[in-house]
């Protein structure tokens, strides 16, 4: 039980629309690191010698539009077309059973060389849904290096209620900026090295189904509010590495953007399945809120 498959899909059809981040699906591979290894000890925590390092690598996509997406005019866009691929490197340490350190390398391409533009057209004509007709607007090329870190931090005062905390930075050429997540949990929950929602259930001890322990199952729901200060990205501005001008249609930034979250997760010893919401303000001037639903799905082996 020291590996795991990890398979999300985000879309916005959910609620009958096509618009802003309205599609994305990403597939994880994780593993226990070994002892021995150099990448385990350059990141196991000084404070813990015991808890698990866990190296991921995750390949994915994502589709940002205008809601209007019927229209061909640029004048009529109230967000640029934008696709991204990228694949990502991880690696989480616990310094203590309520704790997590999670340190990503991104490396991805935006623009027509993504290929996420004819991907779209080729999809919504394929199962009968309106043609998007502003692809050769889109963002322009560029390859995008991104490096975050997140801090998590997880209490439970009484039993069923939980708290969490995650604060996010993000620098590169993508996105830049930083994020404080609150989250509050009804219902049995792991400890954070131990828990489905910390994707951090993988370990090297053979489980043993229907022992009693504690941790064998979780189910719970939870919500949770997000602020994030962004100081750039490049879905919505284009490049801060040259000429913003060079893509055809960019938009003004909304610094300060708020992201709701509500759903389950339920956790064994094998797998782990959750249900999002997501209810976000506008991300750049001019445009609306918006909302999506993320669906998770873990295999551990």
């Amino acid at each position: 039980m020291d590996r795991e498959l990890h398979i999300s899909y985000d879309n916005d059809l959910f609620f009958a629309t096509d618009q802003y981040y309205t599609s994305g699906a990403n597939f994880t591979y994780a593993r226990i690191l070994s002892e021995g290894t150099k990448l385990y000890h350059r990141f196991k925590s000084k404070r813990s010698d015991t808890l698990k390092v866990i190296g991921r690598i995750q390949y994915g996509h994502k589709i940002f539009t205008p809601s209007k997406i019927k229209k061909r005019r640029v004048n009529d866009f109230d967000r640029p077309y934008a696709g991204w691929q990228y694949l990502k490197f991880h690696v989480q340490n616990h310094p203590g059973v309520n704790s997590a350190n999670v340190y990503k390398l991104t490396l991805g391409v935006v623009g027509d060389r993504s290929g996420i533009g004819n991907f779209q057209e080729w999809w919504h004509d394929k199962f009968g849904f309106p043609q998007p007709r502003g692809w050769k607007y889109q963002i322009r090329n560029e390859f995008i290096i991104n490096f975050d870190y997140n801090r998590k931090m997880y209490w439970s005062p009484v039993k069923n209620i939980g708290f969490l905390s995650d604060t996010g930075v993000k620098v590169g050429n993508g996105i830049t900026g930083a994020t404080q997540h609150v989250q509050v949990r009804y219902g049995k929950s792991g400890r954070l090295f131990n828990s489905g929602a910390g994707r951090s259930r993988i370990s090297k001890r053979i489980p043993v189904v229907g022992n009693n322990d504690p941790e064998e199952e979780e189910g719970y729901f939870f919500y949770g509010f997000e602020g994030q200060y962004v100081l750039s990205n490049i879905f919505i501005e284009g490049t801060i590495l040259g000429d913003q001008r060079e893509s055809p249609h960019v938009e003004e930034l909304e610094t300060f953007v708020i992201v709701r979250k509500y759903g389950f997760t339920y956790t064994n010893y094998y797998t782990t399945f959750s249900f999002t919401v997501y209810k976000m303000t506008p991300e750049n001037k001019g445009a609306k809120t918006h909302r999506y639903i993320s669906l998770n799905l873990a295999f551990r082996f």
